[in-house]
């Protein structure tokens, strides 16, 4: 970014660097808005947002869930590139109000230029770069059409999990099942992003952004669609079928120097911690215990003021679908306190540990498909990862193949 500022500004003194931070955060509004598109978008279906991350190559609004009817995952999806229309649309059209003629001349004979693939007149090319080079209104509108464009353009690639991924996905799952649709997503997008990073490498000089951008692409769609064949594994259970039943847990006043001895009996990475009157107030992890300890915090202290309430999303309800709880986890909280009704302990769902049974419960089938006459478009298919007849022990999964 200072690079850029400095590049840019070169020649124009402290306007010019002015002029380039205008730029930037230019861009980055635009970004902003874009995200906002499938924000807004989203919440029409109910659906809330996690955040928008601003990252160097752009943003990434996270969603607590994407829609799971095609034409609403098609709207949330074109959301954010039609702000990016609205935006190019408003600025063409107060251009084409408030400029002169000759630059409107000029405007159109580069428009031209580009679609016929013709070069420029010199009086284009003079009137244009006296627009564009120089800190202007004119200029710094023209910037933000091309960067909005260019968003627009490059979004609705179908290279899954961008917008336009998303796009094709949901057309896809008009007609084939949500994962088989996901999947063949997933590897148009892994040969976009292969595409992209063939040609970044093989210029002159070699485009490393384009490159960055080709393994975000590939990584994040290998990654959700990987999330996805897990969440449809799960598909149709509740939490009580996933748990790990459990009575352990910490009462809120346990002073530091007695709540280690808790873990000796109860090898959990996380220990829920309960009020006077048995509700569950928090996770307690293992991790915490150890940092209090190594930072000398007083020995007295008691667990309630050592839960991780920054990451603490609230239990899971037993009856509750294991989706929803699924995706309450995050990467600090990978235990959940199980709760009845009225807010006791019943277990703990222990995330990583289901997951890693779902799994190989999936690869299990797939295995058996390759083996047996088992349709594929049956396997995509969730439902065969259903049980038939649950067990009355919630910790087991063996379930996941009984579909013979």
């Amino acid at each position: 970014m200072i690079a850029y500022i400095a590049l840019s500004a070169s020649g124009d003194g402290m306007v010019g660097v002015l002029y380039s931070v205008a730029q930037l955060l230019g861009v980055y509004f635009c970004v902003t808005l874009h995200e906002y598109g499938h924000v807004l978008a989203a919440r029409r279906f109910g659906i809330g947002a996690v955040d928008i991350t601003l990252l160097p190559i752009g943003g990434v609004a996270r969603l607590k869930s994407m829609p799971r009817i095609p034409w609403q995952e098609l709207v949330v999806a074109v959301a954010g590139p039609a702000v990016n229309v609205v935006i190019v649309t408003l600025l063409l059209g107060g251009f084409i109000t408030f400029s002169n003629e000759a630059l409107l001349y000029a405007f159109k004979g580069a428009l031209t230029s580009a679609i016929s693939g013709q070069g420029m007149d010199e009086q284009t090319v003079q009137t244009m770069e006296a627009v564009l080079m120089r800190p202007s209104f004119t200029g710094y509108a023209m910037m933000l059409v091309g960067v909005n464009s260019m968003l627009v353009l490059f979004n609705m690639l179908p290279a899954f999990p961008m917008d336009g991924g998303r796009v094709f996905r949901s057309l896809l799952a008009m007609f084939l099942s949500y994962r088989r649709a996901t999947w063949i997503a997933s590897r148009v997008g892994l040969l976009c992003a292969a595409a992209m990073a063939f040609f970044a490498l093989n210029s002159t000089p070699v485009l490393w952004i384009p490159v960055l951008i080709a393994v975000f692409i590939g990584y994040a769609g290998v990654a959700e669609a990987k999330q996805v064949d897990t969440m449809e594994s799960v598909r149709g259970l509740t939490v009580r079928q996933a748990m790990v039943p459990t009575s352990a847990s910490i009462p809120m006043d346990t002073p530091l120097n007695q709540i280690f001895r808790v873990w000796q009996s109860h090898p959990m990475q996380a220990l829920p911690v309960v009020s006077d009157h048995g509700v569950v107030v928090g996770m307690l992890h293992l991790r915490d215990v150890k940092l209090a300890i190594t930072t000398k915090r007083d020995r007295l202290t008691p667990a309630s003021e050592l839960v991780d309430r920054k990451n603490y999303l609230g239990p899971a309800r037993i009856d509750e679908p294991l989706e929803t709880a699924i995706q309450r986890g995050t990467r600090q909280t990978r235990q959940i306190p199980v709760v009845d009704p009225d807010g006791y302990l019943m277990g703990v769902l222990d995330l990583d540990s289901m997951l890693m049974r779902a799994e190989l419960a999936t690869d299990d089938l797939l295995r058996r498909e390759n083996e047996s006459s088992i349709e594929p478009d049956d396997l995509i298919n969730a439902k065969l990862l259903k049980p038939r007849n649950l067990p009355d022990h919630p910790n087991d999964f063996s379930h996941f193949d009984q579909t013979n």
